[in-house]
């Protein structure tokens, strides 16, 4: 593996399952289509130009310029891309890219992230309530008293408050079906477009897109073709939680 070929390793590693696009947005000075080029061959990553990257990515220039970095180095990587909304990169142990060490050492980091992942292997998400059918597009949640459920979702979340609830009923069909699961993160910050769960001050419940927050009133649009846009007031709006994936029927487990 000469440099060029190193560099290329590395830079897509820092990328890790990030696209181009979120990778360059993260940071400010670095320009997608650059990055793409690169990528694709037709641009080469030269001494300076490694450098230049290295200073805009705010990383080791050895990194990209020799292909030497610390353990340290990649912890400390890794935590600045979580700080900045990314998904970690995925550079290997140090030593595989030293010469001097033979496939030992890289099977032996193999084996370490084989066995951290295992270790990290989550839990389901409870299912904590049904979405029923109600009027004008709204449904009643059904929670269940404390310590009872309906069973769990087969999925992870990140978030530690997650749960599931169980949609009955074709009010947010073809979306969501009869007998279909959301998973809620209500820890999760969500944007103009995500679908959220809102819950009003006066026990309305609803599953919409969410449009904007302006001059203190919500835009909520129907996730189907069947209700208008609403409107409302912020000062009326108890809840609103992030719907983190829809999933099928057969994604749930029973007690």
């Amino acid at each position: 593996m000469d440099i060029y070929e190193k560099r290329l390793t590395i830079l897509k590693a820092l990328i890790g399952e990030n696209t181009i696009k979120d990778f360059a947005n993260a940071h400010s000075d670095v320009d997608a289509s650059y990055i793409s080029q690169i990528l694709n061959g037709h641009r080469t990553l030269g001494d300076r130009a490694a450098m230049n990257l290295a200073a805009k990515l705010s990383i080791p220039a050895e990194l990209l310029t020799t292909g030497v970095y610390s353990a340290p180095d990649r912890d400390r990587i890794t935590s600045s891309w979580l700080s900045l909304g990314l998904k970690p990169p995925t550079l290997p142990h140090p030593a595989f890219f030293n010469a001097n060490i033979n496939e030992t050492a890289q099977r032996v980091e193999e084996d370490r992230r084989y066995w951290e992942n295992r270790e990290k292997r989550p839990t389901p998400v409870p299912v904590v309530g049904k979405a029923m059918l109600g009027a004008e597009g709204y449904f009643e949640a059904m929670d269940y008293p404390a310590g009872h459920g309906d069973g769990y979702i087969d999925i992870s979340s990140t978030d530690e408050n997650a749960y599931g609830l169980k949609v009955v009923g074709s009010s947010m069909h073809p979306r969501i079906k009869n007998g279909e699961f959301v998973l809620i993160e209500p820890n999760h910050p969500y944007q103009p477009g995500d679908e959220v769960l809102v819950k009003t001050k006066d026990g309305r419940s609803m599953v919409k897109e969410f449009i904007y927050l302006r001059d203190g009133q919500y835009r909520l649009d129907s996730i189907n073709d069947g209700y208008p846009p609403i409107f409302i007031q912020a000062d009326q709006v108890e809840k609103i939680h992030y719907v983190a994936a829809i999933l099928k029927s057969s994604k749930h487990i029973d007690l």
